[in-house]
């Protein structure tokens, strides 16, 4: 049977329009209102209910993240510090930039100086320091006797008699040594004006063949009393990071730039095989004593790797300063 539009069969409730149906009577409308009611009522305690939750959660795990974010930072710092352990993007990394290091006194194999100290220290002080590197008089003596002291070395500069003197192994394509060389060389200009410190610089080749071009082009610059000027060109022209390229003309262009005399004999020193053995010599010292990052210092019998900062090269003077006047 058919049935009005907006009017159910009687006594079939299930068949009931999607409409609503209006309400006749005052007293079937008031159960349903009054289910309506409660319905609301229900609604919002459980809405209140799961808000006071939700806010208490919240203000109980504000601690959590603030816990945890240490933990992750200094994994991104560990992470960093293993990308940056001188030796190439490949894994042989210019140097080590994590948490600077202290200045270590086992210098036989210098790349192990700053893997020490960047270790998590967690020995008593009684054990630390009978845990302290030492080296015998023979290794001492050999590591002392490592500087040139050749007053007419073109690629040294401070006392032939200085009583500390710094060895510095570095690449001229290394982003690492750039930085020492701009920021923290020029911070201890001091200690070489007053006759502490003489600064020797060794080539420590990782870079391949434009590396090379570089440290032969600083030295033909040194051929005409310009070697430091040369090195701090170089470093002031590297980028803040990547090895750049150094084709002949920009080696050129920068002997140029600081106004190397006789152009014509630079570019002929670029050749030089006399220059070129002088490089090679640097190092196989450095191959020596197991330089496989750069930079690489060693502060009389003090091993130093990566760009440390101006203070750690002050305290490892001191100390060996120190000895030296004992």
């Amino acid at each position: 049977m058919s049935t009005p539009s907006g009017q159910g069969p009687e006594g079939n409730p299930s068949s009931a329009p999607i409409a609503p149906i209006p309400q006749q009577s005052g007293q079937s409308a008031r159960p349903r209102s009054s289910t309506a009611s409660i319905m609301w009522a229900v609604a919002t305690i459980v809405v209140a209910l799961v808000g006071g939750f939700l806010i208490y959660t919240a203000m109980t795990q504000d601690d959590g993240p603030a816990d945890a974010a240490p933990v992750a930072t200094q994994d991104s710092e560990d992470e960093a510090g293993q990308d940056e352990t001188g030796q190439d993007e490949a894994g042989q990394g210019e140097s080590e930039q994590g948490e600077p290091a202290e200045p270590a006194t086992e210098a036989a194999d210098p790349t192990e100086a700053t893997s020490d100290a960047a270790a998590p220290d967690e020995t008593a002080p009684a054990e630390q320091e009978a845990a302290e590197p030492t080296i015998s008089d023979e290794q001492r003596q050999f590591l002392l006797d490592l500087p040139r002291r050749e007053a007419d070395d073109p690629l040294a500069k401070g006392d032939v008699d200085a009583p500390v003197v710094i060895i510095e192994y570095a690449d001229y394509r290394c982003p690492f040594c750039a930085s020492w060389g701009r920021d923290v060389q020029p911070a201890l200009q001091d200690l070489i004006d007053d006759g502490t410190v003489r600064l020797e610089f060794r080539d420590r080749i990782l870079f391949g063949e434009d590396s090379e071009a570089t440290a032969l082009a600083a030295r033909a610059a040194g051929e005409q009393g310009l070697y430091w000027e040369y090195h701090d060109a170089v470093f002031a022209a590297a980028p803040a990071s990547g090895h750049p390229d150094m084709p002949r003309e920009k080696l050129l262009g920068l002997a140029e730039e600081i106004g190397v005399p006789d152009l014509a004999q630079f570019e002929a020193d670029l050749d030089s095989a006399e220059l070129r053995a002088a490089m090679e010599a640097d190092m196989a010292e450095g191959d020596s004593l197991g330089v496989r990052s750069t930079p690489t210092f060693l502060v009389n019998t003090v091993a130093l790797v990566g760009a440390q900062p101006e203070q750690v090269f002050r305290q490892a003077v001191a100390q060996e300063l120190a000895v030296v006047q004992e």
